[in-house]
C-alpha cells in the first residue's frame, strides 16, 4: 500500500486503515516501519470487523493454515517470523496483544457513504490486491 500511496493521491481517493490493534501497538508499527501515508485507526474490540462481517479464522484454523503451508513446502517459518531483531518483536507483540486470527478487507465508498465495492478476505492470503482495488475506483468514477 506504501508503495501505492501516489497513485490513491492522483484518483482523489482517501485510504483510511482499520487494524485489530490498540494505539500502543500501532505506535510500535510507526516505530518500526517509519512513517506510513494513510491514516490507520486501532479497533482492538473488533467492531468495525463485526460490524462489516469480516471472517475469523480460530487459533487452531489459523495453526492449520501456518502449518498446512509450511509442511507443503509453499511457506517457511522464516517468511512468517521477521529475522531483523525490531521487526520480530513487532510480530510477537501483534501475536500477543491483537487478535491476528481477524481476516482484513477492502471497501470502497463513495462520498456520501455509499458502499460501491468490497471485497472480504477468506485467508491470510486473500487480500485485494492495489492494482484491483485501483481498477474498482477507475470504473466507480
Amino acid at each position: 500500500m506504501r508503495k501505492s500511496y501516489e497513485e490513491f493521491k492522483a484518483r482523489s481517493v482517501k485510504v483510511v486503515i482499520v487494524s485489530p490493534a490498540d494505539r500502543e501497538q500501532i505506535e510500535k508499527f510507526f516505530d518500526v516501519q517509519g512513517p506510513f501515508p494513510f491514516e490507520i485507526h486501532g479497533d482492538p474490540e473488533l467492531n468495525i470487523y463485526r460490524e462489516f462481517g469480516n471472517h475469523r479464522f480460530t487459533t487452531l484454523k489459523s495453526l492449520m493454515y501456518v502449518g498446512a503451508g509450511i509442511l507443503s513446502g509453499k511457506a517457511k517459518l522464516s517468511d512468517i517470523v521477521p529475522k531483523e531483531e525490531k521487526k520480530r518483536e513487532l510480530f510477537f507483540s501483534a501475536v500477543k496483544n491483537q487478535d491476528v486470527n481477524v481476516q482484513g478487507s477492502s471497501w470502497l465508498f463513495s462520498r456520501e457513504g455509499e458502499v460501491l465495492w468490497n471485497h472480504l478476505d477468506d485467508s491470510p492470503k486473500d487480500h485485494a490486491r492495489v492494482k484491483e482495488i485501483l481498477k474498482q475506483i477507475d470504473d466507480n468514477r
